[in-house]
């Protein structure tokens, strides 16, 4: 019983280390919401990692072009307010490719509990630039 209970408890350990990324830009987009995106989404660039662990801590970044009613509904859904402080670097390991212009709007979720995601709507080419961080 001692050696049954030995090796289920390593087996624990070893499955629950592995976790996923992905730079799939459609798959990165289902692995955040669920679905695949609707027509209306055009999904341009994404990268995710999700930690192995049974907390599933994840890091997201996704580059869209999208219709503005998706946009106005996300951010009411998501209680998403205007960043006041607007810091230049949103992470220091965002890809090449996240880089919204100085034209954006960058916004926040409205809650005590704010870890750090961002949303930035890029005013000059109609993107939305998201990321997003659960620790």
């Amino acid at each position: 019983m001692k050696k049954y209970s030995f090796f289920l408890i390593i087996s624990f350990f070893l499955v629950s280390c592995y976790g996923k990324t992905s730079s799939n830009p459609t798959e990165v987009y289902q692995l955040w919401i669920g679905t695949k995106p609707s027509k209306q989404i055009k999904v341009i660039n994404g990268q995710y990692w999700e930690s192995g662990h049974w907390t599933k801590e994840y890091v997201l970044f996704l580059e869209l072009q999208t219709d503005k009613s998706f946009w106005d509904k996300f951010k009411k859904e998501n209680n998403l307010i205007i960043d006041t402080i607007k810091n230049e670097m949103i992470t220091s390991e965002q890809p090449e490719w996240f880089n919204p212009s100085k034209n954006s709007i960058q916004y926040k979720i409205n809650d005590h509990f704010d870890q750090g995601s961002r949303y930035c709507e890029d005013l000059t080419n109609n993107k939305i630039y998201i990321y997003e961080i659960q620790l």
